[in-house]
């Protein structure tokens, strides 16, 4: 069972220091995912897999499919191997840095939903990408957000510039998400 899969393996991250997304962030975006149906989901930063597998396997009842990228190869076998574990095939995992590929030759559809889990102070960067991908009711979320509240300046910077509204959630002790809709 999948959800046996996922306690194990976060578990195993917890372990080994490996950062994964929080349960109450797991809990969210299982809830908004299911909420929304979104039939093609992006993903910034995979690390082993773990917000990948939560992602793909709260759409897969529908058939839809999630497109990740790892930037780091040790991150990238790992993730393979998980993917493996867990039997999902609507997944694709991409392994390079997002900032040095045109997102549109790679995910030729209008995504739904995105997940940006990876260099805080890229943030702002990955958003100018994405938002030319973006359905008109595709909506965004970004991690971390409270934590790493220094390292994001130039995000505040973009939102504020392209008067972007977005919700700020807070998931657990000192951390929260950002939630844009678009």
């Amino acid at each position: 069972m999948i959800q046996d899969f996922l306690k194990g393996l976060r578990i195993i991250c917890q372990e080994r220091d490996i950062p994964i997304i929080s349960q109450q962030t797991q809990d969210y975006l299982e809830g908004i995912l299911y909420k929304h149906k979104p039939k093609i989901c992006l993903e910034i930063w995979s690390a082993v897999g773990y917000s990948t597998i939560v992602i793909a396997n709260t759409i897969k009842e529908w058939g839809w499919t999630v497109y990740s990228c790892e930037i780091s190869y040790t991150a990238y076998t790992e993730w393979i191997n998980n993917i493996k574990q867990s039997w999902l095939t609507n997944i694709v995992l991409y392994p390079f840095d997002v900032n040095k590929v045109d997102l549109m030759k790679l995910v030729t559809k209008e995504i739904d939903f995105a997940f940006i889990d990876w260099q805080k102070n890229q943030y702002a960067s990955y958003l100018t990408k994405i938002q030319n991908i973006l359905g008109s009711n595709g909506f965004i979320v970004l991690d971390d957000v409270i934590k790493y509240r220094n390292k994001l300046s130039l995000l505040y910077w973009y939102l504020q510039e392209k008067q972007i509204n977005y919700k700020m959630l807070k998931m657990e002790p000192g951390d929260g998400i950002i939630v844009i809709n678009g």
